[in-house]
């Protein structure tokens, strides 16, 4: 069965010198690869980990304009000053659809001035924000839509593993907040993935497989051997994606 498929979560880029082996020298190739063994229609990319995020977003620009049709660029940020005109620069000049935070890697805190006005930003111009929600991490996300926000959230891993406390706090934060999404990447419980869907509805349940190291064969059948009907399946894998980035 032929369905079209969206990856919600890759990183690309170089990265800084000393970077740890999955933040380092991932490059479009190795994606685009994967990609079509596992029947991939587009894949959203972002920066890995890099001291300098505004010289990273356009590396992924290059590799978008690299492979047109394929590739959907997001930017990222830490929490720095320029951080709100770097966003404003994504949107504008490189025309990306979203934005990626991790508050673990880039060390963010909840209540910078800096990340406040990324999520403004967000929140003026309605763009999606995927947000690493990996364990300990989801704490400082969740803050997010209960300080107001309604702009699109995208939770990465959705507490991740088998972590099922972090996993069913996801799940109830997503159904407290209807502009919350779940994603799938790193998420081995799979009765979890079907418990969101019955708790929150499949519209907000998004693929995902924090490639391209981990190939999206494997993920995509995890969704489809879920006990959901099979026009659910064909919104997390892709449509959900699809309407949200506005493709």
């Amino acid at each position: 069965m032929s369905r079209l498929i969206i990856d919600f979560h890759n990183h690309l880029g170089r990265g800084d010198p000393g970077a740890g082996p999955l933040q380092r020298d991932l490059y479009p190739e190795m994606l685009i690869k994967v990609m079509d063994e596992g029947r991939v229609w587009k894949s959203v990319v972002f920066p890995v980990k890099y001291m300098d995020f505004k010289a990273a977003c356009d590396e992924i620009k290059g590799y978008v304009d690299r492979y047109p049709g394929r590739l959907i660029g997001f930017g990222r940020v830490g929490d720095t000053p320029d951080a709100p005109d770097i966003v404003e620069y994504c949107l504008d000049e490189l025309g990306f659809k979203g934005l990626k935070i991790h508050h673990g890697l880039e060390n963010i805190d909840p209540d910078s001035p800096n990340l406040k006005k990324v999520l403004d930003i967000a929140e003026r111009r309605r763009f999606p924000i995927i947000f690493d929600a990996f364990s300990q991490n989801a704490e400082k996300v969740f803050r997010v839509a209960e300080a107001g926000y309604t702009f699109p959230i995208v939770l990465a891993h959705m507490g991740g593993l088998w972590n099922v406390t972090w996993m069913d706090r996801c799940i109830e934060h997503a159904e407290r907040y209807r502009n919350v999404y779940l994603e799938t990447s790193s998420v081995l419980l799979f009765a979890k993935i079907e418990e969101a869907v019955k708790r929150i509805g499949a519209d907000r349940v998004i693929f995902g497989t924090d490639g391209p190291g981990i190939h999206p064969a494997p993920e995509i059948r995890k969704i489809e051997i879920l006990h959901i009907p099979e026009a659910d399946k064909d919104k997390i894998l892709g449509l959900n994606a699809k309407r949200l980035l506005g493709i």
